[in-house]
């Protein structure tokens, strides 16, 4: 099997073309002809990534962030990014990414559905038309504390919080960056979790009456065995890096 046929099975369920305007989605480097016998999925295209692919003899590293969606100015190879490609092109490694087609997914098949219906839910919908963000009702409604420790567990997490002690039954999350959103949920949901929030976002949450959980943007890295369970319907050994969270919490 080839670069080509996985690239293939990956985009059935996230096409290209669901990816944002500004994104860069897609093959990142690397020959999609060559063949393929393992894949490391990871969180980011980061040079810990590559090497943890490289370790675990894989040919393919499949990431949620792309490489080339930050400012990339040059390849010098005494920087991380011309770090990352020389890796990448001395060990023949085809790096490819999904990132917002993922977040967008389809069928209920992406980021945010995966995110939202590990909170026991149903009646899971999309809150914004870009249809990333998701909304639901909790099957057992529960105070602001609950579902700040059911945050904590289920995703093993820290959250931050702004909001008072309520009864919750109805969520929205968005996983990343999505503390934006907050103001078209007013009303609409109980409590919003997401992350990145900057302190007019817990403001405006404590303002409107609506709670607001703040969690990491490593939060996603439920995409990797995700992601490993999809690969696995090939007949290729997919594995997850087991990516760690850039911060650390004290």
């Amino acid at each position: 099997m080839n670069g080509a046929n996985i690239i293939a099975h990956l985009e059935k369920y996230f096409p290209l073309h669901l990816q944002m305007s500004w994104d860069k989605c897609g093959v990142q480097c690397g020959n999609v002809d060559r063949k393929i016998n393992k894949v490391m999925v990871a969180l980011n295209a980061d040079v810990t990534s590559l090497q943890k692919a490289i370790d675990n003899d894989c040919q393919m590293l499949v990431t949620h962030h792309p490489f080339w969606l930050e400012e990339v100015n040059n390849l010098n190879t005494n920087n991380h990014h011309g770090k990352f490609m020389e890796l990448a092109f001395k060990n023949d490694i085809l790096v490819y990414s999904l990132h917002t087609c993922l977040d967008r997914g389809q069928n209920g098949i992406s980021m945010n559905d995966w995110l939202i219906n590990a909170l026991d839910v149903t009646d899971v919908k999309c809150y914004d038309e870009l249809e990333v963000g998701k909304i639901a009702t909790l099957k057992q409604p529960c105070l602001t504390s609950e579902l700040v420790d059911r945050v904590k567990k289920v995703y093993n997490v820290p959250v931050r919080l702004a909001g008072k002690e309520k009864l919750i039954k109805t969520v929205a999350i968005c996983g990343g960056s999505g503390s934006d959103d907050l103001q078209q949920l007013v009303n609409r949901v109980d409590a919003y979790i997401t992350g990145d929030s900057k302190h007019r976002h817990a403001k405006y949450a404590l303002d409107h009456d609506i709670v607001l959980i703040d969690v990491p943007h490593h939060l996603e890295v439920i995409m990797e065995d995700k992601l490993v369970e999809i690969l696995n319907e090939l007949d290729i050994e997919a594995i997850s890096a087991k990516s760690q969270d850039y911060f650390k919490y004290y």
